[in-house]
């Protein structure tokens, strides 16, 4: 049996970004893991000649060009990565995905090219029949990548090295998404502190035991490797006489706040891991701990909260995680899960829409998803797209999801009337897309709009009325789609009349729903500025800046309270 190979996906993604992460070794190490770097892109193509595997399970679709025996283990590295999830934080902790992440398996061992050596970077694109698309010279090694816009994330990765060497796969596709995607929002120190560079889950891995499978959580790094050497050794041999490493920790305000970040960003961030560490599993009040964190999430986290939650203040914590500190560097975590049950996998072979989909939206956000200076790599990604989708949609294939998929790429590659001909028709389908709704309701609103714009009164009743709805479909879908009342606040400016107070609870609760996010609620002070609603407007700003998370945000939102004042 091959050694383990332990695949983590997702611990970099962000929406329209690339998030890469490398294959690793045991979780038990003694100086963490270095930074995640982005890699050069990946371009898939559909294959004319063996079929795609389709295999699907709650949560996940797989399109695969890889064996049975490889598909089977990636399925259940699935199934157990869920388990984990949920053994590590209860389901209140996780957000929902209104659709199920896609994966798209290749196996194709590398081929020398111009330049290029087998196991170094590898191009993607291929085809049985040799006609395939060929994707110039876009390149990339062969680790997943995950690409997303918000409601829909596709990974995908090459696998030909892992094919005869996975029977203990360990993969974390989607912790990280879920964790954003939670509504109220979690404060910033939580999530840095569960999937951030030194996060406590990102780089765990599920091993075997005789008792059956558990999650190991690696041994937490503090600030360096030479810090967390002597900190290890303080920790495996105390001695009265030996005197202990000082520590250099930020106070707790400034860790919960941000306060104290800029400029000592390494340090927060081990701090903010060491902190999600301790509460979880150092300080023996676990149940305190997710308490805080939830309430957090709902109002500010300071020093009353925290005593309301623990029976302590911040200076007893800080004592006490200064005198954890030495041991969580030297000591793994392990997490029971319980054990899987064997269901049969739901494999066949997929169907063209369904490879014109999976492929086509992987095509459309990795083109988004790179810098300038991969702008060949755009292209491709789009022609690709293009190639894929056109070719079922001129079929007249009505598949809502497809529809949507075709939809959102026609509007990113700004052919108006096509993206709004697919949408209409994937909205009248019921298609559970959110973003189809949301950009359905942008390319309306833009079309109603008036070439001179003046603010309340450029819209009719009812074209305000049919671009509200799809707003509200989208955010009732997906109440975790931020954009969606930023839309809602810009189409407020241009309404029919200015709306009641009671009209924009919506976005008092939005500001609520993302209590961190300083921008929103600046943009939303400002719109009941306008709207005369000026007590309101103070109100939201000064509420904002009790949970604002760094100094520049803090001063943001004091601005917009002093203009709304004048």
């Amino acid at each position: 049996m091959g050694s383990p190979r332990h695949i983590l996906f997702g611990s970099a993604i962000g929406v329209c970004a690339l998030g890469v992460s490398p294959l690793v070794r045991a979780a038990a190490q003694p100086e963490a893991p270095g930074p995640i770097s982005a890699l050069d892109p990946v371009f898939v193509e559909v294959s004319k000649g063996v079929p795609w595997h389709y295999i699907t399970l709650p949560g996940f679709e797989v399109l695969s060009h890889c064996p049975d025996t490889f598909n089977e283990g990636f399925a259940r590295a699935l199934e157990r990565s869920t388990e984990a999830r949920l053994a590590l934080l209860p389901d209140a902790f996780w957000g929902d995905l209104p659709t199920p992440m896609k994966f798209i398996l290749y196996n194709r061992a590398p081929a020398p090219r111009e330049g290029i050596e087998a196991g170094s970077p590898i191009d993607l694109s291929w085809s049985s029949a040799g006609s395939g698309f060929s994707g110039s010279d876009s390149l990339q090694v062969s680790h997943p990548i995950t690409v997303g816009d918000g409601d829909a994330y596709v990974n995908c990765g090459n696998y030909w090295d892992l094919i005869h060497d996975s029977s203990d796969l360990s993969i974390d596709p989607d912790g990280a998404i879920r964790m954003r995607n939670r509504v109220p929002r979690l404060p910033g120190w939580f999530q840095e502190g569960a999937y951030g560079e030194r996060g406590l889950f990102a780089f765990r891995v599920i091993r075997p035991s005789l008792a059956g499978d558990v999650v190991v959580l690696p041994n937490a790094f503090w600030v360096s490797p030479a810090d967390t050497a002597a900190l290890q050794q303080e920790a495996a041999n105390p001695s009265k006489e030996r005197r202990a490493r000082p520590r250099v920790m930020l106070p707790l305000a400034g860790l919960l706040t941000g306060s104290g970040r800029a400029g000592n960003e390494d340090l927060w961030n081990c701090q903010a891991s060491l902190f999600v560490r301790w509460g979880l599993f150092g300080s023996g009040r676990r149940d305190a701990f997710l308490e805080f964190a939830d309430l957090a999430s709902r109002e500010p986290a300071d020093e009353a909260l925290f005593r309301r939650c623990f029976g302590f203040g911040f200076d007893e914590a800080s004592l006490q995680l200064a005198a954890y500190l030495p041991r969580a560097t030297l000591e793994n975590l392990r997490v029971p899960l319980p054990r899987l049950h064997d269901r049969p996998l739901d494999d066949r072979d997929a169907r063209p829409h369904e490879v014109a989909r999976i492929v086509g939206e992987w095509g459309r956000l990795a083109s988004t998803s790179v810098g300038s200076r991969y702008s060949e790599y755009r292209s491709d990604c789009l022609e690709q797209a293009s190639q894929v989708l056109e070719r079922i949609y001129l079929r007249g294939n009505r598949d809502p999801l497809f529809l949507a998929t075709y939809g959102l790429y026609a509007a990113q590659v700004e052919d108006a009337p096509r993206a709004r001909e697919a949408l209409e028709m994937a909205a009248r389908l019921e298609v559970v897309r959110p973003r189809a709704y949301l950009e359905l309701a942008r390319l309306r609103l833009e079309a109603a709009l008036p070439s001179v714009q003046q603010g309340i009164g450029d819209l009719t009743p009812k074209e305000f009325d049919g671009i509200r709805d799809m707003i509200d479909v989208a955010r009732t879908q997906m109440p975790s789609l931020e954009s969606c009342y930023r839309l809602l606040e810009r189409l407020f400016e241009h309404a029919p009349a200015v709306p009641a107070r009671a009209d924009l609870a919506v976005l008092d609760n939005a500001v609520r729903m993302f209590p961190q996010d300083a921008g929103l609620a600046a943009k939303v002070a400002f719109l009941y500025r306008r709207l005369g609603y000026t007590d309101d407007a103070v109100s939201v700003a000064r509420r904002a800046a009790r949970f604002a998370e760094s100094d520049e945000d803090r001063a943001r939102l004091a601005s917009v309270s002093f203009a709304s004042r004048k």
